[in-house]
């Protein structure tokens, strides 16, 4: 399984894309950025995406990802629907605040209601599902919106993506069950001293992430991969990670591929 990061950052600025991370090649997570990260050609490839929570960092280019599957449809490719997964909650709020022919044009509905661009698909916390012979189990976390995880499971060994999240205890307890866990993607965004609004955004400080990590029972073993930094604090952020002094810690940047499960 490779996962290639698209975007990793709790903000946009140049040169730094918000949150987005192609699995082989036909699954995203989340879609801050994929139209802008790949060719059309790599687009073409797409047909599943699991969407975290429904903010707008985190949706955003699934709008320009029906609208050029729209104009590519207009030829040979047979199966050219794009598959959403997703909390229903999150279904929800996608079709009546974006997908609502005000905002954006209701692309599962286009060209017509039998034959869509988009196909809403909810998920349930807990129960898997398999998606181009990969393994998906979405897990909840702490946000202020309906948030999950996903965990990725393919020949044996696990991968977890949290998404953003706050402090939370469900996530590890998850994670601490799985016997060949492979590596944790982790929210950190804030610089330390803003610990009160990563509270009450559903987010986490190097401080913050630094306790959350040691609830993993390989601590020190497992990889662990920071994204959603903001990119303005991006010098105080390192200084601040670099601080705690954590064993096998990578920052993620949009240059990496994570190869799980390869020698």
């Amino acid at each position: 399984m490779r996962i290639k990061v698209l975007g990793c950052y709790g903000g946009q600025l140049r040169g730094y894309a918000l949150s987005s991370f192609l699995v082989n090649e036909s699954i995203l997570l989340d879609a801050g950025c994929p139209t802008r990260a790949l060719t059309l050609e790599e687009q073409r490839h797409i047909h599943h995406l699991f969407v975290s929570h429904v903010h707008l960092d985190h949706i955003q280019d699934i709008a320009f990802l029906a609208d050029n599957r729209a104009l590519k449809r207009m030829g040979e490719d047979v199966k050219r629907t794009i598959s959403i997964h997703t909390l229903q909650e999150n279904i929800d709020i996608i079709k009546e605040h974006f997908l609502n022919d005000l905002i954006w044009p209701d692309f599962t509905v286009i060209p017509t209601v039998d034959d869509p661009i988009l196909i809403m698909q909810p998920v349930t916390p807990y129960e898997s599902i398999v998606v181009d012979g990969i393994k998906v189990t979405s897990i909840p976390v702490a946000h202020p919106v309906p948030c999950t995880a996903f965990m990725l499971e393919d020949n044996g060994c696990q991968f977890i993506y949290s998404a953003d999240t706050g402090v939370t205890d469900e996530l590890w307890r998850v994670a601490n069950e799985q016997a060949n866990l492979k590596g944790i993607i982790i929210d950190c965004s804030f610089p330390n001293a803003y610990e009160k609004l990563a509270h009450i955004s559903g987010h986490l400080t190097p401080h913050l992430m630094a306790q959350e990590v040691k609830k993993l029972n390989a601590y020190g073993e497992v990889p662990i991969y920071l994204y959603h930094m903001k990119p303005e604090t991006m010098e105080l952020m390192i200084q601040q990670i670099e601080a705690e002094r954590i064993p096998n810690l990578h920052l993620l940047d949009q240059t990496v591929e994570i190869l799980v499960g390869e020698a």
